[in-house]
């Protein structure tokens, strides 16, 4: 659910700002504080063989989905970003099935199933989504796909090294991704200082609550559980950001978004108890 937050705290910075310095600020913040705990916590480090492929999912990650999601929010409110976002499951479904890293069940279907439709119905809402609700849409339905695409093929990696390392050594990629991003745009410091004092509060949730927190908590869960299975928890995220923006914010909790709510907590609800008394 921190991921929910973090969507809301980006909706509260992203005039002050930019996606790609938003990105950035999570990425590298949370690589600082991650690599300060790998350095004097653990001795572990990822294989050598390993590296190159980490490093490459790193930046589709933490460069790729971290963009996609910071400029999608620029278009919509938070809690529909983090709905369209929760179209992850069906999509870690598809492709752990096609690559046979897992095995297609009808609880997994009926749950993922039940999730995309609750996305579905919450899309439906237009009355508070604003014009150019579409461009956050498409730009949020990429940064599921990715996201999917990285959960799926993090999970060897994960298997042979720990999650820490894993997770520090995608993090310093992605950051350099995006601060090459940075500079060859010029002024690449416009976007990462010009904040107001309650939104540099913003800025440090971003970087340590929904960035370092959050991320940790999604490695060590891929390192041990299906990804199919934890991508199911994304769909918790709408819940914080819409609790967060219509706290926050003030953006409405429409009937469709609730609707979408209890679609996808039916899904999780299918998926997981299913699962639990396999």
């Amino acid at each position: 659910m921190l991921g929910g937050s973090s969507a809301v705290a980006i909706r509260f910075v992203i005039d002050a700002s930019d996606p790609v310095s938003i990105a950035f600020l999570r990425c590298g913040g949370a690589g600082a504080a991650m690599a300060a705990v790998m350095f004097a916590a653990t001795r572990a480090r990822v294989q050598r063989r390993d590296l190159a492929p980490v490093a490459v999912l790193g930046v589709l990650m933490f460069g790729g989905f971290g963009y996609l999601f910071s400029a999608g929010l620029a278009y919509v409110p938070a809690a529909r970003g983090a709905l369209v976002v929760a179209a992850m499951p069906i999509f870690v479904l598809v492709l752990a099935t096609a690559t046979g890293r897992e095995r297609m069940t009808f609880a997994k279907a009926a749950g993922a199933a039940l999730g995309f439709g609750g996305v579905f119905v919450a899309l439906g809402e237009r009355a508070t989504a604003g014009p150019e609700a579409w461009r956050g849409d498409l730009l949020l339905l990429g940064a599921a796909l990715v996201g999917s695409c990285h959960a799926v093929l993090s999970v060897p990696y994960l298997r042979r090294n720990a999650a820490v390392p894993v997770m520090v050594v995608q993090l310093f990629a992605g950051s350099v991704a995006l601060a090459a991003v940075l500079v060859l745009r010029g002024d690449p410091l416009a976007g990462l200082v010009h904040f107001a004092p309650d939104q540099w509060f913003a800025v440090f949730w971003i970087m340590f609550v929904g960035g370092m927190a959050s991320f940790y908590l999604w490695f060590w869960a891929l390192e041990r559980v299906p990804a199919s299975s934890v991508a199911l928890t994304i769909s918790l995220n709408p819940v914080a950001a819409a609790a967060g923006g219509a706290l926050l914010l003030g953006e409405p909790v429409t009937l469709n978004l609730l609707l979408g709510f209890v679609a996808i907590a039916a899904g999780l609800a299918v998926a997981t108890r299913a699962r639990t008394s396999a």
